[in-house]
């Protein structure tokens, strides 16, 4: 079942919030609208769930509830990852979810009005992809965003390479300091595989 992945990483991110960060990085996984459904109070998905994890339904609605606001809701969040879905999502997708997360956000189902915080960012979202016309300009803005970022980065990564020659003019004799540049690039390759591979461990490991 495709949605068996979201649920999984719900699950283990109610369990192991630390992973949250991790999480964030990646794309949303298959199945996310199972999870929208279960925060919506959709009791059959709840427990169609809750069957499939061997978990109650009251912990699987604690998990998606988790993870919509730790991975939709996440501050640097654009547009279609708050409301669910990615910029290949259809107009009656995008549809679909922001009437199931207004449903969440319902006085109706938040009697204490706790999630009441999260109405701007499914507002918001929203406002930017709900017409043609909206949605091709928040297209722009968004590519904008990513061809910006992607420069600083080059930026970036280019300081770090000239960072050796820096002792020449910190008056070290002209010779760059003895320690091979590599060193810390590899040290950042493997720490990012470390935590991989743990996620990737955390997600077969069964927690009850």
């Amino acid at each position: 079942m495709s949605d068996r992945m979201a649920l999984k990483i719900a699950v283990d991110l109610l369990h192991v919030p630390s992973q949250v960060r991790l999480v964030r990085s990646e794309p949303l996984p298959d199945g996310v609208l199972t999870l929208l459904r279960i925060a919506a109070a959709d009791e059959e998905a709840a427990q169609t769930a809750a069957a499939l994890m061997d978990r109650s339904p009251e912990l699987m609605g604690k998990a998606a509830m988790f993870f919509i606001e730790q991975i939709l809701f996440a501050p640097a969040a654009d547009s279609y990852r708050v409301l669910g879905t990615g910029p290949q999502a259809t107009s009656s997708e995008l549809r679909r979810n922001v009437a199931l997360l207004l449903r969440w956000l319902h006085p109706d189902l938040d009697r204490r009005g706790e999630r009441s915080v999260f109405i701007g960012r499914v507002t918001t979202a929203w406002n930017n992809v709900k017409t043609p016309e909206r949605r091709a300009a928040y297209d722009e803005q968004l590519a904008r965003h990513v061809q910006t970022a992607h420069k600083s980065n080059g930026k970036s990564k280019k300081s770090r390479r000239r960072r050796p020659d820096a002792g020449k003019l910190a008056g070290n004799g002209g010779t760059p300091r003895n320690r091979p540049s590599g060193r810390r690039v590899g040290g950042g390759t493997a720490k990012t595989g470390f935590l991989r591979r743990a996620l990737a461990a955390l997600f077969v490991r069964p927690s009850r």
